[in-house]
């Protein structure tokens, strides 16, 4: 998903929970997850890319254990905010790079439902023997964000399980991008959710006001 709209999203979910400079500090550490260095083939999983869904899924459980280490230690609100952003940004991609969408809408009638109506937690969907995320490839899959050449190689070779073919990462990917958006940010809630509750069983309020940065 293209870096403002995670900032969008991100904002629009989190915005009542921590004070201003420490969801600028969320924001800020989501959105560098985006760089060229975490673009590489051995971290597609910080992105749920090539189908590593279980090393990404493990990888968000470790940055929730990261954040109650960080609580437990004191004094390091600015890294668990930061460890957040970063886990934020991982699902939020979930969304945008799988066929989650496609999945929730196959089982849906006519009409088809508003964007808000998508359920991003439904147990059956997330664990769908069709599930499946968009392969990245930096040598192929670069040239498509290429003005010209880039439109010219998609009509030439697009693979159907490509990241190019697959993603949802901005509006003019056409409508169900709304749908990733919404999932995106409600999922976005229930991990903020279950890192408060992790929190607040190691450290109390005291620990919880410090990773929302509230004196």
């Amino acid at each position: 998903m293209k870096s403002q709209y995670h900032a969008d999203m991100t904002r629009a979910a989190l915005r009542d929970h921590f004070s201003p400079d420490a969801l600028e500090e969320i924001i800020a550490a989501n959105v560098a997850q985006d760089a060229p260095q975490n673009q590489l083939g051995s971290k597609a999983h910080f992105h749920f890319d090539n189908n590593k869904i279980a090393a990404a899924l493990a990888y968000v459980e470790d940055l929730h254990a990261q954040i109650v280490e960080l609580a437990a230690a004191g004094g390091h609100g600015s890294q668990q905010r930061a460890v957040l952003g970063r886990l934020c940004h991982a699902v939020q991609d979930f969304y945008a790079h799988s066929n989650y969408v496609d999945l929730w809408l196959a089982g849906q009638g006519h009409p088809v439902p508003p964007a808000d109506a998508i359920d991003a937690l439904i147990p059956e969907l997330l664990s769908h023997p069709d599930l499946r995320t968009g392969t990245y490839v930096i040598l192929r899959d670069i040239v498509y964000s290429v003005p010209i050449i880039g439109a010219l190689w998609r009509r030439i070779y697009l693979p159907s399980g490509s990241h190019e073919a697959m993603n949802l990462d901005s509006p003019d990917r056409g409508w169900k991008f709304a749908y990733a958006m919404a999932a995106a940010r409600q999922r976005t809630q229930h991990e903020y959710q279950g890192a408060v509750q992790a929190l607040q069983k190691a450290g109390g309020e005291s620990a919880l006001r410090e990773f929302r940065g509230i004196a």
